[in-house]
């Protein structure tokens, strides 16, 4: 898992820059929610249009073929890429001058190479899902939730042929997506960010420090140990998986069991909460881990 290796690495050191870009309060304390959404929305969409341009710069047709990938794929890749900068153009016209600007960011497209790239891009773009789909019930203007879910499908459809058509993987993890909170997306975003214009508005939400699973590999089942900056209290790790979660103890060896049954991607933080409906960005101690799975074509249990 190329992918979540590399934000697994950005995670541990993007704390102090995500500080500085978010503030502590829950997002829905705004006076302005719609406003404070775009502003969120376009700091993604900053981050994704940042991260294709970047790629395609560096990895022109002969890096594609010299990886052994079919030139078709750079050209979809290429049409992704507009994609993103149409969801920028459209946020900043529909913020006008609250529009956040783009930061500087650090994909580590370098050690990555183009297959990595790719890998990424899956990653990044099944987090834009999670988070659409996380801050639909949270916007006001009908007009905005159409337009949100317009970039929703598309989101989902970029993720979808990256894993299916190019990474010969699962289209999909389930019969239902996973949504995420403002914070624990932010919080992945963040492992990318290594500044922002200091005129832009300081989002309400979180950054909460990184978690990993020190095993290298390990698959749906297994014994892992978790590593995480504990409080000392009782902690427990939450696994998102579409729209159920999955409650697991930590003991005091971090050690702990991963259910059978996860397929696809997952999300998972580690609160001092003991439900799943009791988690909040008081009580997030670590996160989010990304758990992927690959789902095989012959299991019809999902």
């Amino acid at each position: 898992m190329v992918s979540t290796s590399i934000i697994a690495s950005l995670l541990a050191a993007s704390a102090s820059v995500a500080a500085a870009a978010a503030s502590s309060g829950p997002i829905r304390q705004r006076d302005n929610i719609d406003t404070t959404i775009l502003q969120y929305a376009l700091t993604l969409e900053h981050l994704e249009n940042a991260f294709y341009s970047e790629a395609l710069s560096k990895f022109d047709s002969a890096s594609f073929e010299a990886a052994g990938l079919p030139d078709w794929v750079r050209r979809r890749v290429v049409q992704i890429g507009q994609h993103e900068a149409s969801h920028v153009a459209f946020l900043q016209t529909a913020l006008g001058d609250a529009a956040t600007k783009p930061c500087t960011y650090n994909f580590g497209l370098d050690a990555a190479g183009p297959k990595g790239f790719l890998g990424l891009a899956s990653v990044i773009e099944n987090v834009g899902v999670a988070a659409y789909l996380g801050a639909a019930n949270k916007i006001t203007n009908p007009a905005y939730v159409t337009a949100a879910g317009s970039i929703l499908t598309v989101e989902a459809r970029h993720q979808a042929w990256l894993n299916s058509a190019v990474l010969k993987e699962a289209p999909f993890s389930g019969p239902y997506d996973t949504p995420l909170g403002f914070s624990d997306v932010y919080s992945i975003a963040a492992a990318f960010i290594t500044s922002c214009p200091e005129t832009n508005p300081t989002l309400p939400v979180k950054a909460f420090p990184a978690a990993t699973v020190v095993q290298t590999t390990y698959k749906a089942g297994d014994k892992v140990t978790l590593k995480f900056p504990t409080t000392g209290a009782v902690e427990n790790l939450i696994i998102y998986s579409g729209l159920t979660a999955t409650v697991v103890a930590i003991p005091e060896n971090f050690e702990v069991v991963l259910p059978a049954t996860l397929q696809g991607t997952s999300y998972a933080v580690i609160t001092t909460a003991s439900a799943a409906t009791d988690v909040s960005d008081e009580n997030t101690v670590a996160g989010p881990l990304i758990f992927d799975f690959p789902i095989n074509s012959r299991d019809v249990s999902a």
